[in-house]
């Protein structure tokens, strides 16, 4: 019989319920099937999971809201205007509101018929004579909820097709952004109205609607007259994207709290429409608390399936898990799809993420395929904050990272630490671990990127206060510093990002984002394109061109646009003068003072306004290549 001592039963404990330690890196791709398989894929140590977009489980929290996924990639619907959505519009949370459910003329089927009984204006008395709006009255009206803002591309109306005689001759034609606020079931006729049409003789009358923003509320109203008239049909017919679509999928279980790492996707959008893509991540495998009415004026918890079997009136609501999911994350930068850290909390167990596509007419956006990154944490926690959290732009400024790590057993832990920013990093000063400074080495160097490595930290460390001294230049306001660790010895895995919280007491700020001088924010707004050109005189992207504008001031102020290298020696004086209130362009031609090209590479523009004896700097990258 095998004996194990207390030591021996930890490790063979740790070593079973971290398994998946093993595995240094975790892929998961959404979609793009026929691409070449990420590089990682093959070495030891690494899993690939290859999922279809339509891989969707509603209970786990997977929806596709008006999705195309017809092949390989996902995108907003797109309306055929041959496509009657008059039919549809119950499935999309419509609904019918008159004429009643026997006659439902939104059906496709021509023998359903609504016989819209004769009336005149004059012959009605009390408040369905007041209601009566010039000739057209609540008796005539046709009303539907579209269930979903659509562009209306024209409305068919097919009636009188039995008998001419009782073809409809007067009709209005009105839409609305939102249905009626209340909702009545014998509308009255809405006003105003888009189309009107007066002596019709067509059994089958195609309506022209004009351009609009969107229309979810649809009213055919037909006037005063002394037969019965018979309509068969109402169609309507849409163009263009659906407004609005979303992907969300479904909550991913990776068994164990994980460190997660770059998020990747390839796809496109039109000038007119965005794509807006979002992660989140939590501890357990719902981000909703649902609730119940006990009956005695207060609520009790329930489970997602308890809340659904409940009845209508015994529904409590729902409200969002703050205590173990974060919220939605805030867009990642479309543009960035060759790699942006995911800044979801972690480490967690579960992980979502959703794409919405915000669209305008036939403008929409796609996603090829979207792909997460996770490996084993090497620290439960990390908590991280940056001082001072105010400063001049432009100015190089000495700054400390204190970052405060929860390292448990079965935790990588970590040597290696990594400063990402729009900043300028210009050089580290000091690393204190604890109550001791260390000789850092630099990994790595470059303006926005530093990366320094120390004494590892393992478990035994866990807690120590981490200290990093830096000077930078901080070019504009709200700019942040994300921080990320990971170990040296295991390349595959992803660095793990830092939350910004309390590291220490001894700094107030909390938080990894520095604001600049609020004065310099109104006074002077800058914009810069192209930021990548070529002065090879070829009349294309030969210069750069700066502009600014310069608001809230009295009179003249003296400014400077100046080009810098890296180092911050003076290049070029592009410009030096007096200027009030306006607008204004300044182009570097990418020479020197002395009027000769410069070499390629990244360069630095200022502009300096003296106003009101204060000095207010902007500072930018320019990027200069042949």
């Amino acid at each position: 019989m095998l004996r194990f001592s207390v030591s021996q039963w930890v490790t063979l404990f740790f070593a079973i319920f971290f398994a998946r330690e093993a595995l240094a890196l975790i892929i998961y791709r959404f979609g793009g099937e026929d691409l070449p398989l990420p590089p990682e894929v093959g070495s030891d140590g690494v899993e690939f999971k290859l999922l279809s977009w339509a891989d969707l489980d509603p209970s786990l929290g997977g929806e596709a809201i008006e999705v195309d996924m017809e092949g390989d990639e996902i995108r907003p619907l797109k309306w055929n205007p041959e496509f009657n959505i008059a039919p549809i519009a119950e499935e999309r949370g419509g609904e019918y509101i008159r004429p009643n459910v026997n006659a439902k003329v939104w059906d496709g089927d021509i023998n359903t018929i609504w016989v819209a009984a004769s009336y005149l204006c004059s012959g009605l008395s009390g408040v369905r004579h007041f209601l009566c709006t010039d000739d057209f009255a609540r008796n005539g009206t046709a009303n539907i909820n579209l269930g979903g803002n659509y562009l209306i591309d024209r409305v068919r109306l097919i009636s009188g097709l039995s008998d001419p005689s009782r073809t409809v001759r007067t009709l209005r034609v009105h839409i609305a952004d939102v249905p009626p606020r209340s909702r009545v079931d014998h509308p009255p006729a809405y006003l105003p109205y888009i189309v009107e049409i007066r002596d019709n003789r067509k059994q089958t009358l195609d309506i022209p609607i004009p351009p609009q923003k969107g229309t979810s509320f649809l009213q055919l109203a037909v006037g005063e007259h002394n037969e019965d008239w018979e309509v068969h049909e109402i169609e309507i017919y849409a163009r263009g994207f659906v407004e609005k679509a979303a992907y969300v999928s479904d909550i991913i279980d990776f068994e164990r709290p994980m460190a997660w790492g770059d998020l990747r996707w390839s796809g496109g959008r039109d000038p007119g429409a965005k794509v807006l893509i979002q992660t989140r991540s939590g501890r357990d495998d719902d981000p909703d608390i649902f609730w119940r009415f006990t009956g005695r004026g207060e609520k009790a918890q329930v489970s997602r399936a308890d809340y659904g079997a409940l009845k209508t009136g015994e529904k409590a609501g729902t409200a969002h898990d703050q205590d173990n999911w974060d919220f939605w994350s805030a867009p990642y930068d479309f543009a960035d799809s060759t790699g942006a850290p995911v800044v979801s909390l972690n480490p967690r167990r579960y992980f979502q993420f959703k794409v919405d596509f915000l669209n305008l007419e036939d403008d929409g956006g796609m996603v090829d395929f979207l792909e997460l990154r996770a490996s084993a944490p090497a620290a439960s926690n990390l908590v991280g904050e940056v001082w001072p959290v105010e400063t001049r732009v432009g100015q190089p400024a000495q700054f400390t990272y204190a970052l405060r790590p929860t390292i448990r057993a079965g935790d990588t832990g970590f040597d290696l630490l990594e400063i990402q920013t729009s900043s300028i990093v210009q050089s580290v000063e000091a690393v204190r671990l604890g109550d001791q400074r260390v000789e850092p080495e630099i990994v790595a160097q470059s303006p926005h990127r530093l990366v320094v490595r120390f004494p590892r930290l393992n478990a035994q460390d866990s807690g120590a206060l981490v200290e990093v001294d830096f000077v930078a230049q901080v070019l504009r306001y709200g700019a942040t510093f994300d921080v990320r660790v990971s170990d040296s010895d295991r390349p595959l895995e992803v660095p793990q990002g830092v939350n910004a919280g309390d590291a220490t007491g001894a700094y107030e700020g909390n938080r990894v984002s520095v604001a600049t001088s609020a004065r310099e924010q109104v006074l002077l707004q800058v914009q810069v394109a192209p930021a990548v050109f070529t002065p090879n005189g070829d009349g294309f992207n030969d210069g750069a061109v700066i502009g600014y504008d310069i608001l809230e001031i009295t009179g003249a102020v003296q400014v400077q646009v100046e080009v810098l290298d890296l180092s911050g020696r003076p290049v070029r004086q592009v410009y030096g003068g007096a200027d009030g209130i306006g607008e204004y362009e300044r182009v570097w031609y990418g020479r020197d003072d002395a009027g000769v090209l410069v070499p390629p590479g990244i360069y630095l523009y200022r502009i300096l306004v003296d106003a009101d004896k204060e000095k207010i700097e902007k500072v930018g990258l320019l990027h200069i290549t042949y």
